[in-house]
């Protein structure tokens, strides 16, 4: 009785082993015609007609196959077709099926059905142990209106993941990306780029290093040399962050908006778009560059907001406002720059100065056109104020003045108006007295930033008073107030940039 549990244990063993053994054998399901020579070639297989393979859950079809049972290896032709369970199903020319290692080799043909995903290659590698298929010749993956092709590539069946190299191109409905590297995680919906890449969408097309797309959210973040390009601007940031949901973006470090229809370009480290204002917001160190062939116009503020109004694009600026370019230093606390007219309004206690003249108003207004400082409005009280010597000053003032400007140099000023005007008298490099005028207008001429000639166009009232008689409140007219600490400097400007 014991020998006899013995030999049922050993059968039972046996039995259980050589099923193990099966399973990871090739399986010949079906073929119409077999050849085998047992004698000379014993672990040599020809299959021919309706071949059907299977091994571990893999079903494999074709026309004709050599079958090599030893080394567990398949070569199989025509109509080739592997199927593994429901969600794939591959079918090409060529099979080189590895069963040791099992790895699938389709060539020729080849098309690809995971569920909704469709791949077509010349050839394709099936790790059907770790579910990863992969490609290295020119491939195209699709799914519903979208479309990916490159010359590399790794599928997994399992996560639906998969990452494609060299010359990666992508097309859906909303936007098309061309790029080195390419990673898809289709179950969290999120796709990766890495290396230079170009995504087109809307009418605008990104460049950029390394970008990640998130399709639920319907974001995308664009990082390392990124750019935005629409019909109308330039968008340069180290990164962009974008929301299709309401269009809006957001630009951090090294921001630069680049106008070249209106030819300006604003400098900052921290830029937000808001589509249903359409206005974009410069808040961190921000610079406005107007640029001209002669001299470049820069604004320095706290905040700007371009803005689209109607057909109008206007562009403010905000607290501590600085104007200067080599021949014009100005500030005030807020400015307005209209492209569609070219006119810059400066407002709240402004101040220009052309080297020693301090020009002051309640607001001005400044033509901006063709890329040229070319006319200067001064509006209500405004003030020319010159230093004579330390405690003398020339000064003139108006109910309104214009000045006209060439090539970015004050030319002329024309004073209208209650004009009014001190100016202290030399002789023998000597002061010797002060000469108070009055006229309706006045029209002064500059040569070089320098008051060349003075003319009054009505006959003014005029009074000439010794040094040593001016009484100390006539020195100045009203609205006398010399402010030449608040003289903006380019050096301090521009470090604060850096």
């Amino acid at each position: 009785m014991r020998y006899l549990n013995l030999i049922i244990y050993f059968l039972l063993i046996s039995t259980n082993s050589f099923a193990q053994k099966n399973q990871k054998k090739i399986e010949i399901i079906n073929a119409d015609f077999t050849y085998v020579n047992n004698k000379s070639h014993p672990d040599y297989w020809r299959l021919i007609g309706n071949v059907n393979i299977r091994h571990d859950q893999t079903d494999m079809f074709c026309d004709s196959a050599h079958y090599f049972s030893e080394k567990e290896k398949i070569i199989a032709y025509e109509n080739v077709k592997v199927k593994k369970g429901d969600s794939i199903n591959i079918s090409g020319d060529i099979l080189n099926y590895d069963g040791e290692n099992k790895v699938a080799i389709i060539s020729r043909n080849v098309i690809l059905i995971n569920k909704e995903n469709i791949l077509k290659s010349q050839r394709l590698i099936y790790n059907i142990q770790k579910k990863k298929i992969s490609f290295n010749s020119l491939s195209e993956i699709s799914k519903g209106n979208q479309k990916i092709s490159a010359k590399k590539g790794i599928y997994n069946t399992n996560s639906r993941s998969y990452q494609f190299n060299d010359s990666v191109n992508y097309y859906n409905n909303n936007y098309q990306i061309i790029t080195d590297h390419l990673i898809s995680d289709e179950k969290n919906k999120i796709t990766l780029l890495k290396g230079p890449s170009e995504i087109l969408f809307d009418n605008k097309v990104v460049f950029c290093e390394e970008a990640n797309l998130f399709e639920k959210e319907n974001k995308a973040e664009f990082f390392k040399k990124a750019s935005l390009k629409t019909e109308k601007y330039i968008l340069f940031a180290d990164s962009i962050f974008f929301n299709k949901n309401n269009n809006n973006l957001r630009a951090k470090n090294n921001v630069v908006l680049e106008d070249s229809i209106n030819n300006f370009f604003i400098e900052s480290n921290n830029a937000l778009y808001i589509e249903n204002q359409k206005k974009m917001i410069f808040n961190k160190n921000p610079l406005l560059n107007l640029v001209s062939d002669e001299d470049t116009v820069f604004i320095k503020a706290d905040e700007f907001h371009n803005q689209d109004i109607s057909s109008k694009k206007i562009l403010y600026a905000f607290n501590n406002v600085k104007i200067l370019n080599n021949d014009i230093k100005g500030k005030c606390d807020s400015l307005t720059f209209s492209t569609s007219d070219s006119l810059i309004y400066l407002y709240k206690n402004p101040l220009l100065w052309l080297d020693e003249y301090q020009i002051s108003s309640d607001s001005m207004r400044i033509n901006y056109y063709n890329k040229r400082i070319n006319k200067l409005f001064l509006i209500s009280n405004p003030i020319i104020i010159s230093k004579q010597d330390s405690t003398l000053f020339n000064q003139i003032k108006g109910k309104y003045m214009e000045g006209d400007f060439f090539n970015n140099k004050l030319k002329n000023i024309n004073v209208l108006g209650n004009g009014q005007s001190i100016y202290f008298i030399e002789e023998n490099k000597e002061i010797i007295g002060m000469n108070y005028l009055e006229s309706s207008n006045i029209y002064l001429s500059f040569k070089e930033n320098k008051i060349n000639n003075i003319n009054y166009k009505k006959s003014p009232y005029s009074i000439t008073t010794p040094l040593k008689d001016i009484i100390e409140e006539k020195k100045y007219l009203k609205g006398f107030n010399w402010k030449i600490k608040e003289k903006p400097e380019r050096q301090k400007i521009f470090n604060q940039q850096l």
